[in-house]
């Protein structure tokens, strides 16, 4: 009843011409009954019930009211709501739509810090840098921490103060030492719960925290656990059951399909992710990561041969990359899509400066370094590619196989071939014949021949000219002449 009254007041007042009234002391004595002469800068009852608002209608409009011919809606900071009259063309049932991309929005609240009081600058610089990090992630919405700690300073609890951010997430954590070592424990809440989805504690020299790497490395490690596509928030949604209808967006967006792509690939999800992926950029032209994993999605159908309606898919993710980063050229799965499209149409010095541009942005999102690193052990680069794969996956254990797919190559290029062994197993079959590639040439190389003729049948089942087509098929993505050579002369030893 207070939010119906709330929204009938705000929307009455705005149509007699009084918007300009409608500041929180109004607000406060017509609707909910406060006395007059009260304070609100003492009192948020008004913001709380205006962020559940916000919230409540975001909902009704993903769900009861898509339909509706007109929108209502509360911009954040403000109290005069807004309308927006939606074309039939749009309302008509063949292409109804989410008209909001949704973004999770995250804040960090102040570290609790027990015992000495000089931790405080501490935990100010870890939740500054945390939140300035997480700005870099395109698919999260950050309120700033100067916003968060103003809140905090009120004595306003958590539940509240989600509320008044209008958070979906939030991240707490605590500080406490002894005389030698510092505790640091983070976590990662859902606001609307309460549920706790992901935490983590770290301990450190207690003389090694005045030096910056020490808080680079925490953060680092935080940022890429909880965002990205492989992080705990994304990890979460892709939980929930997929979208049935390819144009029912609600709150889903882009990033939640894509990482329900990457564990579930077929031909039958990669056409409905695409389809929603193609509907939310003309939903939202200017959204950047939309049209960045829009082009990932045409490069993976290319790269598992789907169909789709392009002529050349690699083009059309070049051009949806490209697209991606003339809109916002810090969109970090942008640089990850063209490395990829370049390096299948074999343009290696275009992947080698996408990757460079991408190296320039100092960025903390391990994330993507794997997929770069991916694609310079493709291209040759082998130490350098090394480098950043192998730093992803120690940040964060969730990511697609084909960095696994990197690794095993590198090791077959430095002849350890039971690594490269031991990573190709780890890709699981879900490569179809990458896997199966790379054991036989390894299997080959340290003689045992048996087991690399077995996996070589296996290959010959799957493609049964494969020996006509194995140095094309090698050559798809790897830009040595001497590795596919090698590979080559492996699996031969195999088919004796």
């Amino acid at each position: 009843m207070i939010l119906s009254g709330f929204l009938r007041f705000i929307v009455e007042e705005t149509l007699e011409g009084r918007a300009n009234s409608l500041k929180e002391y109004t607000i406060g004595t017509n609707v909910l009954a406060k006395k007059v002469g009260y304070d609100p800068q003492a009192d948020a009852s008004v913001r709380i019930h205006a962020g559940r608002l916000r919230r409540a209608l975001f909902e009704y409009y993903s769900g009861p009211g898509l339909s509706d011919p007109i929108i209502i809606s509360v911009p954040k900071g403000a109290y005069i709501p807004s309308f927006e009259l939606i074309s039939p063309s749009i309302k008509s049932a063949s292409t109804q739509t989410q008209k909001f991309i949704f973004k999770p929005t995250l804040a960090v609240l102040p570290f609790h810090c027990l015992g000495e009081n000089d931790l405080q600058n501490l935990a100010d610089g870890l939740c500054d840098q945390i939140c300035t990090e997480f700005t870099n992630f395109n698919e999260l919405t950050v309120v700033s921490y100067y916003s968060s700690r103003k809140m905090a300073s009120q004595g306003i609890d958590s539940k509240e103060a989600a509320l008044l951010l209008d958070a979906t997430y939030l991240i707490t954590g605590s500080i406490q030492s002894n005389k030698n070592l510092i505790r640091i424990r983070v976590q990662l809440i859902q606001s609307g719960t309460d549920h706790q989805v992901w935490a983590s504690s770290y301990e450190r020299e207690k003389s090694e925290m005045g030096t910056f790497t020490i808080q680079d490395d925490i953060v680092k490690h935080v940022i890429n656990q909880i965002g990205g596509s492989h992080g705990i928030i994304f990890r979460e949604a892709a939980k929930a059951s997929p979208i049935k209808h390819a144009l029912d967006v609600k709150v889903y967006d882009a990033v939640f399909w894509y990482y329900y792509l990457l564990n579930d690939l077929n031909e039958e999800t990669f056409k409905k992710g695409l389809a929603v992926m193609q509907n939310t950029v003309q939903l939202d032209p200017q959204y950047a990561l939309g049209w960045a994993i829009l082009g990932e999605t045409y490069v993976a159908g290319f790269f598992y041969g789907y169909e789709c309606a392009v002529l050349d898919p690699l083009e059309e993710g070049v051009k949806c990359g490209q697209r991606s980063l003339s809109i916002d050229p810090r969109c970090q799965h942008a640089y990850q899509t063209l490395g990829l499209a370049y390096l299948f149409q074999h343009r290696q010095k275009d992947c080698m400066t996408i990757i460079d541009q991408w190296i320039r942005l100092k960025s903390k999102a391990t994330g993507i370094a794997g997929g770069l690193g991916f694609c310079l052990i493709c291209a040759g680069e082998y130490e350098r590619g090394y480098g950043l794969l192998s730093e992803s996956i120690q940040v964060n254990p969730y990511y697609p196989w084909w960095f696994n797919a990197g690794l095993s190559i590198y090791h077959f290029q430095k002849r350890e071939f039971e690594d490269a062994i031991y990573w190709a197993e780890k890709m699981q079959r879900q490569s179809v014949i990458w896997d199966l590639i790379l054991k036989a040439a390894s299997y080959a190389e340290l003689k045992n021949l048996g087991t690399a003729k077995i996996l070589t049948q296996e290959l010959i089942q799957l493609i049964p000219d494969f020996w006509a087509l194995s140095k094309h098929i090698l050559g798809s993505f790897l830009q040595s002449d001497e590795m596919i050579d090698r590979l080559s002369v492996a699996l031969k030893k195999a088919d004796r």
